[in-house]
């Protein structure tokens, strides 16, 4: 390179220092264009990943958060469905439970008839039986001990006046019990009976049909009988669950005991 001196200022010349800078100018600066543009292009690389995997993610997640509103709508419609199974085993229950208190309460009524039925039947066979035994005494009467007595039909009441009057019409009057024995035979047959022992002459003087006095025979009442409890209590009866005499009103609808 060759620099040009002026003959009038001796400087140097424009061209010749152009040139020299022009020479001297860094000869790296495309390396940093490129290392530039690398960056650049590394970014925008990067950025799309990113939103490549950005959009994956979402959609990822958007399917599951479908999934999990599927399963959520199943489990309610499934709850729901169940809700109402157990609803209707609950009425049906509510139905079967009134049914078999329908059906216990009819057994029960039919319990009741057969065991009323049972009783009438254990009666009737306790009459024959004694009757099979005994011979002296007429039909339907039964013989105890030398006596015949006559017991009222199953199912039929009276009073105590019209229980004796009845025992009249029939040659014979209401029994007289004399014995423990007599008292037990006679209870046996229902669960109270009329006997012919009375106050109806005069209050706590307690006597027989036949006119005896029951004195003899006072230790066969309840504890703390006779108390004319309801007042006019001038009937005597005997009962069987005790074995023992209680004196109750003479109106009283009883079935009786007749003696010959």
């Amino acid at each position: 390179m060759s620099v040009t001196l002026s003959s009038k200022s001796g400087e140097v010349g424009v061209d010749s220092v152009n040139l020299m800078a022009s020479d001297n100018r860094p000869k790296s600066g495309w390396r940093s264009h490129i290392a530039v543009w690398w960056i650049g292009a590394a970014a925008v690389c990067l950025g799309f990943l990113l939103l490549i995997l950005i959009l994956v993610v979402t959609a990822q997640n958007s399917k599951a958060l479908g999934h999990q509103d599927s399963k959520g709508a199943n489990l309610i419609y499934s709850l729901s469905a169940d809700k109402d199974t157990l609803r209707d085993e609950r009425d049906q229950l509510k139905l079967k439970s009134i049914n078999l208190t329908k059906e216990t309460e009819l057994l029960q009524t039919q319990y009741n008839a057969v065991a009323v039925s049972r009783d009438t039947l254990q009666e009737e066979v306790n009459r024959l039986i004694f009757s099979r035994k005994d011979e002296p005494c007429q039909l339907r009467w039964i013989s105890f001990k030398s006596k015949c007595y006559y017991f009222s039909p199953s199912a039929m009441t009276n009073t105590w006046e019209s229980s004796r009057k009845d025992c009249k019409a029939r040659g014979a009057d209401l029994v007289v019990i004399n014995t423990k024995e007599e008292l037990d035979f006679v209870v046996q047959f229902y669960a109270t009976t009329w006997i012919g022992l009375s106050d109806r002459d005069q209050e706590s003087n307690w006597k027989w049909v036949d006119g005896s006095s029951e004195r003899l025979t006072s230790q066969f009442w309840e504890t703390g009988e006779p108390n004319d409890d309801h007042s006019n209590e001038d009937c005597a009866e005997g009962v069987r669950l005790k074995r023992k005499f209680n004196d109750v009103r003479c109106d009283k609808r009883l079935p009786w005991a007749c003696e010959e």
